[in-house]
């Protein structure tokens, strides 16, 4: 997963501009982590999504642990898809790249909000004109992906589940 994560966080803060619609770019290592989460559970999850977080704030020059406590946030719920549901099915993939989506920009948003009230970043924070322009646009760019990469996921659980048996 080392890998997987360093290339989608460096693939998203340089090349993931030319993927461009409305100004929304895919969310890859959020994508990422909410696949490995509804595959091997919440726990890993969260541990590769304090790493990717960590990783996207180096290349966005954003606040540091932003990007890792809104991964987390997104992981802690996509993890009740793979415990409480059945993964394979293509609804909870679907809820759990919605969901996570807004939680993730939310509470990023969020985060950018408080520092800014607090005066630890400079500036204006528009927080509704964000979730309009960004989140729900955002939101359905990351789920259409899901969409696509289920196929994928649905291999990787039978497999993953064909190795632990």
């Amino acid at each position: 997963m080392l890998p997987l994560i360093l290339v989608a966080g460096l693939f998203q803060a340089t090349l993931a501009g030319r993927l461009t619609i409305n100004g929304v770019k895919p969310d890859l290592v959020l994508i990422l982590v909410i696949l490995w989460t509804l595959i091997y559970g919440a726990n890993s999850g969260i541990f590769w999504a304090f790493l990717g977080g960590i990783w996207l704030d180096i290349f966005s020059g954003g606040p540091l642990g932003a990007s890792s406590l809104s991964l987390m946030l997104a992981c802690m719920i996509a993890g009740f898809g793979q415990y409480y549901f059945a993964r394979d099915n293509i609804v909870i993939a679907i809820t759990a790249a919605i969901v996570g989506s807004l939680v993730f920009a939310l509470s990023y948003l969020g985060i950018l909000q408080l520092l800014t009230f607090s005066n630890v970043i400079e500036g204006t924070f528009q927080f509704g004109l964000s979730v309009e322009n960004i989140v729900i646009p955002s939101m359905i760019y990351n789920t259409t992906v899901m969409v696509a990469v289920i196929p994928f996921l649905n291999r990787l659980s039978i497999s993953s589940r064909n190795q632990l048996e």
